[in-house]
């Protein structure tokens, strides 16, 4: 009963503690659960070990009582712990936390302790996400990383999807860039652009401080890729068509300009919104349109594109879930 009698005495604190609790959980999607289950575990155990320190030492009955009390508010808090850790676990790999995933199997005791490997992991997941849920809450654009893209959000694998793509080469002036580069074009505001023939109002931005891959999936369909989405993307088409091989690419170690067929092999996910809705992508500000959904690269980074595309270019996963959103994906107008 000790842990009721501390809520009794202390009503505005544990009120104030559930809010940032349940706050805490929503601003990060659930990534932080397996860290405050963590948390709870360490300091239960230390509550623990204290009252048993303070029952051996107690001078009257009144303090071994209070030496008990402790002992049982710690105990109740690593119970709890334990019993969570499942359900936190599998909150968090919702969340984005790739260490929680594949965890049902584990037993009470393996769950608490998995809570404890992927903190650090969850951690920094956490970091992202309350990042995401701002600068959505800011710009009323969806970002990376938001429980509003999060939710809903149907998962898939690419089909092994051809294409052509050349690394971008930022170097030089800026007659040098476009000649080295075909199809790029320079803004007004003195930015790089390809031409983004879904939306010839919205051109791809190229962040020519990254490395950028620039894409060709034939005739004036192009676009831009992020290097680092690119990496683990992309395979060589020559290995995987020989022998089955994922050789990703790493744009770092290709020559500049040098036109090379690859092949998509990612997983991804996406999420159908209203018409007009906007998305913050790595290109830009962009807006969907009829026919079109946010998509997801297997980085968690969003992008807008025909819903026709997600349908030619990739397939469901094995689940109730992914089929139905395909199926539903097939009959949007």
């Amino acid at each position: 009963m000790g842990i009721v009698k501390s809520v009794v005495k202390h009503p505005v604190m544990s009120a104030v503690a559930l809010a940032g609790g349940i706050a805490l959980t929503v601003a990060t999607g659930g990534a932080a659960l397996p860290i405050m289950v963590a948390a709870g575990a360490t300091i239960g155990a230390g509550q623990i070990g204290y009252g048993v320190y303070k029952a051996a030492t107690a001078d009257s009955d009144a303090e071994a009582k209070q030496a008990f009390e402790t002992m049982g508010n710690g105990t109740f808090e690593v119970a709890t712990s334990a019993l969570g850790a499942k359900a936190a676990l599998s909150g968090a790999a919702k969340a984005g936390v790739k260490g929680a995933e594949c965890t049902d199997d584990l037993n009470t005791a393996q769950a608490l302790g998995k809570c404890f490997t992927v903190a650090p992991e969850a951690t920094k997941v956490s970091a992202a996400n309350i990042a995401g849920n701002a600068k959505t809450l800011v710009t009323g654009a969806i970002s990376a990383n938001s429980n509003k893209l999060r939710s809903e959000q149907v998962r898939y694998m690419s089909k092994a999807n051809d294409a052509q793509a050349h690394r971008f080469n930022p170097n030089g002036t800026d007659a040098e860039i476009l000649k080295n580069n075909p199809g790029v074009f320079k803004g007004d505001d003195g930015n790089f652009y390809l031409p983004n023939k879904w939306s010839p109002e919205e051109p791809y931005l190229i962040d020519s401080s990254k490395e950028q891959m620039i894409m060709m999936y034939g005739g004036d369909d192009m676009a831009v890729c992020d290097g680092g989405i690119f990496k683990g993307s992309y395979v060589d088409q020559t290995s995987l068509k020989t022998n089955g091989q994922l050789n990703y690419q790493d744009p770092t170690t290709l020559e500049y300009g040098k036109v090379m067929d690859v092949t998509k092999q990612a997983p991804g996910g996406f999420k159908i919104v209203d018409a007009g809705t906007k998305v913050n992508t790595l290109e830009g500000v962009r807006t969907v349109k009829a026919g079109e959904v946010v998509a997801v690269d297997h980085a968690g980074n969003p992008y807008v594109t025909p819903a026709s595309n997600i349908l030619k270019r990739n397939i469901p996963l094995d689940t109730p879930e992914s089929a139905a959103g395909f199926e539903k994906l097939a009959n949007l107008k």
